[in-house]
């Protein structure tokens, strides 16, 4: 039987702290070369873009489809049979936020700041989650949107998260020791200017196509490290690092993944400008999809589906 898990479910069954874990398990499985992660594929049509991205870690293999905000995670055991059916956008949401706060624990250390650039429902995502895994952390916040600045200040309120929002881009980035960067924008607004300080370090997380791009090619020129999820996926889709290979600003000797950060072979600079430059890749929702999978069978949360994609010749004979 297949378990389907609703999206009221998965909301209960979100721990930050075990999908932070789970995370960073999946990273060093990954280092190991334990872990598979399947490069991004994608199909428009009419309008519309269905995204694909599946990985392998331990004894499941799966993958994530969305399409027009419509995300599901599909979660297989080695022999092939389907295991669960999740329904995941709180869950993508959760796991996007998570990533940037790992990246900022391995690379840059203890932070007592972060500023978020960008309040959308991902924005959102990490300004809740950094609240609980980071308590007492000062949270900086920016969006040109005042229709989005009003609503993310009702919504952090009533859930009684302290965010200061700030009117600049600029003013943001003086105040944070770390900077997390999740908007939409097709043209970069991160200046070097704004974060050429001893030391800063930045999450870039908005662009996964070469056509979006969150910060200049001057600051990818001018850090000291950047780290990616996945080395090939990620050359290929983030717009900022295809730019700065266009402009000639793109060192590739500095890029190193986030796992062989996260198991501790790479010397991170105490200095300077780093860069976590993030795509989002299939191992990470993999990684949550198994644990949420896992808590909801010992929860006793979901529903048995039948789900049985098997030729129908064969179907007597089981």
């Amino acid at each position: 039987m297949t378990l389907l898990i609703k999206e009221k479910d998965v909301v209960n069954l979100l721990d930050y702290k075990e999908i932070y874990d789970s995370i960073v398990n999946a990273f060093l499985l990954f280092e190991n070369k334990l872990a598979l992660n399947l490069e991004r594929s994608r199909i428009s049509f009419g309008g519309a873009t269905l995204t694909f991205q599946a990985a392998a870690m331990e004894n499941y293999i799966g993958y994530k489809t969305f399409i027009a905000g419509n995300l599901l995670t599909f979660i297989y055991d080695t022999s092939g049979n389907l295991l669960s059916i999740i329904e995941s956008d709180r869950l993508s949401q959760v796991r996007t936020a998570v990533v940037p706060i790992i990246a900022s624990d391995y690379i840059y250390g203890n932070y007592s700041s972060m500023g978020v650039i960008g309040l959308g429902k991902y924005g959102l995502a990490i300004i809740e989650v950094l609240s609980e895994l980071k308590k007492g952390i000062r949270i900086y916040a920016y969006t040109p949107s005042e229709e989005r600045r009003k609503r993310a200040i009702s919504i952090l309120s009533e859930e009684r998260i302290s965010v200061e929002v700030k009117d600049s881009i600029k003013k943001v980035c003086e105040e944070s020791e770390v900077i997390t960067t999740i908007t939409k924008a097709k043209d970069p607004f991160l200046k070097l200017e704004y974060v050429n300080y001893k030391r800063k370090h930045i999450n870039a997380m908005g662009s996964n196509i070469p056509e979006k791009i969150e910060i200049y090619p001057e600051v990818i020129k001018a850090s000291s490290l950047v780290v990616v999820e996945d080395m090939e996926q990620t050359l290929k889709e983030s717009g900022e690092l295809v730019i700065a290979k266009k402009m000639g600003m793109l060192d590739q000797n500095k890029i190193v993944t986030l796992s062989s950060v996260i198991s501790r072979k790479i010397s991170i600079p105490k200095d300077g400008i780093t860069i976590f430059k993030s795509v989002g890749i299939g191992l990470e929702d993999l990684a949550v999809g198994k644990l949420i999978y896992e808590k909801a069978l010992r929860k006793g949360l979901g529903t048995e589906i039948e789900v049985r994609g098997i030729w129908y010749r064969e179907l007597g004979k089981k």
